[in-house]
């Protein structure tokens, strides 16, 4: 059985990074380089064994995909799924299906998983509390919900000159329907959707000069840049990129938050 799915919504906003490309690609691998370790810990924490069924949703690079596939072996599956899987192409595992997938339009099904993950993925979607209780919705019972997303507002340190920097970026964010802050949502979405909440962890990166963080942040706001024009001044975009390069003073521009949420077993949803 599958959830029924209304057509796509009025409110949705185009996605705002380049789907495909060399440069792409590279910033996709880089971010999985910085935040692979989290995720797996994250799983590992929530149960990642032999035997699941498992789906990513927006699986960018594949590189979780992977790691989730040699985590559940032989009897279990990995779903990697990716609104545009252009990235996913070379990905080989036996236990290892590459779909393209929607979350906001397309068929999920019910009571299928084991584990469903995404990472860096809602905080571009709109209706996300929609989005939230189809994902819950897909749980087996017992299964387990695990979600990254970034929250730039608890995280901001630096130079006046970042802070409005990131202060302007976020209100850029909003015009486009993205939430940087949508990390410290996590836990409250989570409990929302019917789920028991297990876990939240928050790493919040500090980086300066030529650290692969200040490379990925710069080489992200680089890939909004053609939509930056009417939200942050070209000045402080030079100024944020100089300080960068500079290395000068400790920075850090996003938390990460990391949590975790478990359907209710059999004989709860039995007894409903």
């Amino acid at each position: 059985m599958t959830s029924a799915i209304p057509a796509e919504p009025a409110d949705a906003h185009p996605y705002v990074f380049a789907d495909s490309g060399a440069e792409e690609r590279d910033r996709l691998r880089l971010l999985a380089r910085l935040l692979d370790p989290l995720h797996q810990r994250a799983l590992r924490a929530a149960g990642m064994r032999a035997g699941l069924r498992c789906l990513e949703l927006g699986s960018g690079a594949g590189t979780m995909a992977e790691w989730m596939a040699d985590q559940v072996g032989a009897d279990g599956h990995v779903l990697a799924t990716d609104i545009n899987p252009a990235f996913l192409g070379d990905l080989r595992r036996p236990n290892l299906t590459v779909r393209q997938l929607d979350v906001v339009t397309d068929e999920i099904p019910r009571s299928a998983f084991d584990v469903i993950t995404c990472r860096a993925l809602l905080h571009h979607l709109p209706r996300r509390e929609f989005v939230m209780e189809r994902l819950a919705a897909g749980l087996k019972p017992n299964g387990v919900l695990v979600l990254i997303e970034p929250d730039a507002g608890a995280a901001v340190f630096g130079a006046p000159e970042q802070r409005d920097f990131w202060s302007a970026w976020c209100r850029w964010g909003e015009a486009e329907g993205i939430d940087f802050r949508l990390g410290r949502e996590l836990p409250r979405a989570v409990q929302r959707a019917g789920l028991d909440l297990r876990d939240v962890t928050m790493d919040v990166p500090f980086y300066g000069g030529e650290s692969p963080w200040g490379v990925l942040y710069r080489s992200t706001v680089q890939a909004a840049r053609p939509r930056l024009d009417a939200w942050i001044a070209p000045g402080l975009l030079a100024e944020f990129e100089d300080l960068g390069r500079q290395g000068a003073h400790p920075m850090c521009s996003f938390g990460w938050v990391a949590v975790c949420g478990r359907a209710a077993d059999a004989k709860a949803v039995r007894s409903r």
